[in-house]
């Protein structure tokens, strides 16, 4: 049992347990050596990595294979690419969270690698968080410049992942199952790691090997409430929705590929939750499927732990409790600096507010919160009046989504660095009773 350390860091050390078991690459190492599938092809072997994971997956995939160094290919974000294994032939880093031309260079560059398979070869995709921005193809008549404006509108909508990715395969000719069709009839193998919940290989990296359920008429509707997406991509969805465009493959379609998911949230909160009992915590998993608006997410996240650490007077035993998944944030039209993580710790700060011995870590496995350098933050119950005393206030950084700027200002950020991992993000409170100050 080591609980000398404070709260704070028996978070962060939870959270770094964390981020090793969530390591794609030996996930991607142990798939390759024991699944059937994995046999090698009679012929090509072409490697493609792509997400802000795409080097440690890499580094997995050539653990347990040896194709010929043209025939690796690694997309990643910006920075992300100083740490990916020799034998990689070709490392493009492209625009994350917003997508840029050099996403539409490696988008074509993957799609020429897959058209010159044949039957007898494979392609072995290894798909990781952000693979959405990171790499595409547009029809013809969408240009770069609506293609990019309509990211950015998704992206800040608040709306879920998976209404946001049915309009992106409908604007592409990668995602959703497009890339597996593509390669046909050449074999695709899609490791996957997710970053989405429940899981779905259509969602992870919007699907570039998946079928897809989604159909231009639903692309078309969730458009409508979105307010800012160039009036060339209502064109193009209403021309699919009267078939004037192929749908993107549906179930039954693309019997060349299969997708497996490597590693996921569920593993991640299952390691730090087992570093926390080492730590002398009582832990208990509550969800790795935590939707929803960060401030609205936060006040029940806040009122779980409340009632832990009131449930045990007058010594209750110290108890982690640890959520899982991916809240949104719809941002204004100049937000500050800060992410989906940071904002979701400093809307506890309030009912956390003069509670002793109740704090949590909110970040994101990816170590990147938004466009920003931290993971995440910790809020506590000293957080609200701290930020008085900095000056700006929890309330004004809330209303302009500066919440990065506040907790820099504060020095409770946590800063990782690329991680090499994105299971999407984890929550772990720490309850050691209800200790109001009055």
């Amino acid at each position: 049992m080591q609980r000398q350390e404070g709260p704070k860091a028996h978070a962060e050390a939870a959270f770094q347990a964390a981020l090793t078991a969530a390591d794609p690459g030996p996930g991607v190492a142990r798939w390759l050596g024991e699944h059937p599938r994995a046999a090698r092809p009679t012929g090509k072997l072409a490697v493609v990595a792509l997400g802000k994971a795409a080097c440690a997956m890499a580094a997995g995939a050539l653990s347990a294979r040896d194709p010929e160094m043209a025939d690796v290919l690694v997309v990643t974000k910006d920075g992300h690419g100083v740490d990916c294994p020799p034998g990689v032939g070709e490392l493009r880093e492209s625009g994350h969270p917003h997508p840029d031309q050099r996403s539409l260079a490696a988008g074509e560059a993957i799609l020429s690698r897959a058209r010159a398979l044949g039957p007898e070869d494979e392609l072995l995709l290894l798909v990781s968080g952000g693979a959405s921005a990171l790499a595409d193809s547009l029809p013809s008549d969408l240009s770069a410049a609506d293609w990019m404006a309509t990211h950015a509108a998704l992206v800040g909508s608040g709306l879920p992942i998976q209404a946001v990715n049915a309009v992106r395969k409908h604007i592409s000719g990668f995602k959703g199952g497009q890339l597996a069709r593509t390669a046909a009839p050449a074999r695709v193998t899609a490791l996957l790691l997710s970053d989405v919940v429940g899981d779905d290989p259509a969602v992870i990296g919007s699907g570039p090997a998946a079928p897809d359920l989604s159909t231009f008429a639903e692309a078309r509707a969730i458009t409508q409430g979105v307010p800012g997406l160039p009036e060339a991509v209502g064109r193009l969805l209403v021309q699919g929705e009267r078939g004037d465009l192929p749908e993107t493959p549906k179930p039954g379609e693309l019997t060349n590929a299969a997708n497996s998911v490597v590693a996921n949230n569920r593993l991640a909160l299952e390691a730090a939750a087992s570093a926390l009992a080492q730590r002398g915590y009582s832990s208990l998993i509550l969800t790795s499927r935590l939707q929803g608006e960060a401030g609205e997410v936060a006040r029940a996240v806040a009122a779980v732990g409340l009632e832990a650490a009131a449930s045990g007077r007058p010594a209750p035993p110290p108890v982690a409790l640890l959520w899982g998944g991916e809240t949104t944030v719809a941002l204004g039209p100049e937000p500050g600096e800060g992410g989906r993580n940071q904002e979701l710790a400093l809307a506890m700060a309030a009912d956390l507010a003069g509670v002793d011995g109740l704090g949590a870590l909110c970040a994101g496995t990816d170590g990147t919160d938004g466009p920003t350098d931290a993971a995440g933050a910790w809020v506590d119950g000293g957080t609200w009046q701290r930020a008085e005393a900095v000056g700006g206030g929890v309330r004004q950084a809330l209303v302009s989504h500066d919440s990065g700027a506040l907790f820099r200002r504060l020095g409770d950020r946590l800063v990782t660095g690329p991680t090499g991992t994105n299971v999407m993000d984890l929550v772990v409170m720490l309850a050691e009773g209800d200790r109001r100050r009055v």
